[in-house]
């Protein structure tokens, strides 16, 4: 089996993801984030610039620009996500068309370097015994005129890394290695990005020393992947990105609201239930023993709910309550787990 650093990053990400996509193979819910069709295009443009620089020929802004909106067109798609809500579909293809721009007036002629391959897969092993292996797509892979390879990355990101976070990072060091099995004589490599939103080149190197460290740390990490039995789900800011979104227990039932299609539970949705439990909560004086009473049957109600429809996140109009299991001792024979409810305001 061949690992990527997607891949790998996605297992550290959030196995669960990892789960739904690898393993179980199932294809992406959300069809794509406007972030993610935004680096894609860019980049197809960018792609074809540097063809075009490998036949003898250099394309006119102009119609670098036209090939850009072609391929915005032919591929956009109204179920494309976008998350920040205040940004129009025509806001972020302004921001490609201005990442081109800039990219293009900064290194015109492009005669600094020698392109050697544009998105040029490559594919290597970690060991000798070629058991780990490792594959990857370089954006560019240049040759300076001082003799050294250059491996090329567009960022379309909104974030501007330290130096120290670039001298830290996995994706193109990986890179470094599958160029130095593909070319012997790749002894001296930089790693380049091009943070394309600051129009800024940021390098980096490594070490041999570095590359024999991080193919260890692979080798480590596909371990643990190959050995692991259970993906729990990992909750974070990226969750907004995610397209598994609607298939998450963290968030499919937001989904079902959404979309008009939840399930009754004796005569109430989890949404019904979620709005009780939390105004008697906070409204209601719990000495009183029918409010009591009526808590503890809606506590009984929406843990039963959430185990019938496999959640862990029951939201409400206004709040929503999390399902969290809490290790309570160990028997010789199972770890016991009490589950308790948290509310999120």
């Amino acid at each position: 089996m061949q690992y990527s650093y997607s891949r790998l990053s996605t297992f550290e990400q959030c196995p669960f993801k990892y789960k739904l996509k690898y393993i179980d193979n199932i294809d992406p819910i959300i069809k794509d984030t406007i972030e993610t069709f935004l680096g894609s295009i860019v980049h197809q443009t960018l792609e074809q610039l540097y063809k075009t620089l490998l036949t003898g020929y250099i394309i006119f802004l102009d119609n670098l620009l036209t090939f850009f909106y072609h391929k915005w067109y032919e591929q956009w798609d109204d179920e494309i996500l976008i998350v920040k809500k205040k940004y129009s579909m025509q806001h972020y293809q302004s921001r490609g068309k201005q990442f081109i721009t800039d990219y293009y007036n900064q290194y015109t002629p492009f005669n600094k370097t020698k392109t050697i391959s544009v998105e040029d897969r490559i594919s290597f092993s970690l060991d000798d015994e070629k058991i780990y292996q490792m594959q990857g797509y370089i954006d560019r892979l240049d040759e300076s005129k001082s003799g050294h390879y250059e491996i090329h990355d567009y960022k379309t990101g909104s974030k501007l890394p330290s130096q120290n976070q670039l001298d830290k990072d996995r994706q193109l060091a990986i890179y470094a290695l599958g160029v130095k099995h593909k070319y012997p004589d790749a002894n001296d490599i930089e790693l380049v990005w091009h943070f394309l939103k600051f129009n800024k080149e940021l390098r980096s190197k490594r070490s041999d020393q570095q590359l024999s460290t991080l193919s260890s740390q692979l080798i480590s990490s596909i371990d643990t992947i190959e050995n692991t039995k259970k993906y729990p789900r990992t909750p974070s800011l990226l969750c907004h990105w995610c397209r598994y979104k609607p298939i998450c227990p963290q968030y499919s039932h937001l989904y079902q609201i959404r979309e008009h299609r939840e399930n009754r539970y004796h005569k109430r949705t989890g949404k019904q239930l979620v709005d009780r439990y939390i105004m008697i909560k906070k409204q209601t004086n719990q000495q009183n023993l029918d409010s009591f009473l009526e808590l503890e049957q809606l506590k009984k109600d929406i843990l039963d709910y959430a185990k019938r429809e496999q959640l862990d996140v029951i939201y409400g109009t206004h709040s929503k309550i999390l399902i969290v299991k809490k290790k309570q001792g160990s028997t010789e024979d199972k770890e016991t787990q009490k589950e308790i409810l948290l509310i999120d305001d």
